[in-house]
């Protein structure tokens, strides 16, 4: 069974009230934020998650993959999509002809990061004209760490998305060419280690995915303190620091993303990315915050990635799948 924690890639934003005192409980210290500093910085702090917004080092570059088989139109750019088709190409290819994705964040402490709950929780499903793109270009490379952390997008001719599509028991509405999503999935929703068939106006990709599960164990645990009074409590150390979670899924990807802030919260001072095989346990290299002050806040997300490409007949391709259990936590630098 799931260890729901109360938990990549929205805007976050920190409530700066809730902020005060931040209580350091590694010693005998108590360490509170200066009041004058917050009201300097206004009503809230901004934290941005990768993809989402190019802010310094942390996210830079949006790289378009071409589409080889299937050239844009000419009066169109690259990055435009071509008009939606009603039926696939009538080829088997070993082409991409979508991407589906199923993403469970969980926040340990809503109030910190002004969520408005634990979970956050969505599936999108986007289907095209086989393509040769790769949707999976702009993950960091197992085995090691950037903070160069970048976005693709998939150039592809979309099918017609006007009627509902579903995996399995979920629904999800058109939300664009070719496009479906549903953004306001609940927990119990999401059933885990399950096939998931995809049905589409445009046809059907019987077990297209089986989804991943979470976490029974997630140390040090002091990143998933839920009182705001508490949190940012775990040391994300200039030395290094050791991550490890329960159970191990050794056939799937698991990431480690931490955003380091100013002390007061009010700004992003750059990001690392480490990505691994999934063995339980990473260690994070000291030399990524070494030029970051002692005490400055650290958004800590811990990321299990499942990678999956299964046959679609009906599609005269492959569709690829990303299934994507994330937990994130608070801690400082120190």
């Amino acid at each position: 069974m799931d260890f729901l924690f109360n938990s990549w890639y929205t805007i976050i934003r920190f409530n700066l009230f809730l902020l005060l005192p931040i209580q350091h409980r590694s010693g005998e210290e108590m360490r509170f934020l200066l009041l004058t500093t917050l009201v300097a910085c206004g009503g809230d702090i901004l934290i941005s998650k990768r993809y989402e917004e190019n802010t310094n080092d942390t996210v830079t570059d949006i790289v378009v993959v071409e589409d080889t088989q299937v050239p844009s139109p000419s009066s169109q750019p690259a990055t435009e999509p071509s008009s939606p088709t009603s039926e696939p190409e009538n080829q088997m290819t070993e082409l991409s002809v979508g991407l589906a994705t199923l993403h469970f964040r969980q926040i340990s402490c809503p109030a910190c990061v002004g969520a408005y709950s634990e979970f956050d929780i969505k599936a999108e499903l986007k289907m095209h004209q086989p393509t040769s793109g790769d949707y999976f270009q702009y993950m960091t490379p197992v085995g090691t760490c950037t903070t160069n952390l970048i976005e693709t997008y998939v150039s592809s001719q979309p099918l017609q998305a006007t009627q509902p599509a579903m995996f399995n028991n979920i629904t999800l509405n058109p939300s664009g060419q070719g496009q479906w999503s549903n953004n306001y999935l609940y927990e119990h929703q999401i059933d885990r280690q399950t096939p998931h068939t995809i049905v589409t106006e445009n046809g059907t990709i019987v077990d297209a995915f089986t989804t991943v599960e979470g976490f029974d164990d997630i140390q040090p645990y002091t990143l998933l303190w839920v009182d705001p009074s508490y949190a940012f409590d775990a040391v994300i150390s200039k030395n290094g620091t050791t991550f490890t979670w329960y159970p191990v899924l050794p056939l799937d990807y698991f990431e480690i993303i931490v955003a380091v802030y100013s002390p007061d919260g009010s700004q992003l001072l750059g990001a690392v990315s480490c990505m691994e095989t999934d063995t339980g346990y990473m260690f994070v290299p000291g030399g990524y915050f070494q030029s970051y002050p002692t005490w400055s806040l650290a958004a800590v997300h811990l990321i299990r990635h499942r990678i999956g490409r299964q046959v679609a007949p009906e599609f005269n391709g492959y569709i690829d799948s990303h299934m994507i259990w994330e937990v994130v936590g608070t801690g400082h630098i120190e």
